[in-house]
């Protein structure tokens, strides 16, 4: 999980466009729910990333844990991160996220659902 986790952060803050940006982290027909808005496909959600302004992403902690089988016809996992990120020009926010990877043809896994939400002071 450390491994993915690195990738995509990286690419999240730099890489978001491009062939090999952040959108071939994520499975053709994967889903993506950005703080409510939901994306679905490559195009949708590179659109929608590369709409975020540039940021700089902290992550505080990552769980990662087997899903079921039979959930998925494929082996997948689930990732949880808490962390913070900051846009240009904005003030940094606490967020949650929670990826879904699914194992493909070859022996890599990618992301086939991802929903990021910030987090809101109480």
């Amino acid at each position: 999980s450390s491994g993915i986790n690195a990738e995509y952060g990286g690419k999240l803050d730099k890489q978001r466009h491009g062939t090999h940006g952040l959108v071939n982290l994520y499975l053709p027909e994967a889903t993506v729910t950005w703080n409510g808005n939901t994306s679905q496909g490559k195009n949708a959600i590179a659109e929608l990333f590369g709409n975020l302004p540039m940021s700089t992403t902290s992550v505080y902690s990552v769980d990662a844990q087997p899903i079921n089988e039979r959930a998925f016809n494929n082996k997948a996992m689930m990732i949880a991160v808490t962390g913070e990120v900051k846009y240009a020009g904005k003030s940094k926010k606490e967020f949650a996220q929670t990826f879904i990877l699914q194992k493909t043809d070859t022996t890599m896994m990618k992301i086939s659902y991802d929903c990021f939400r910030f987090m809101n002071e109480i």
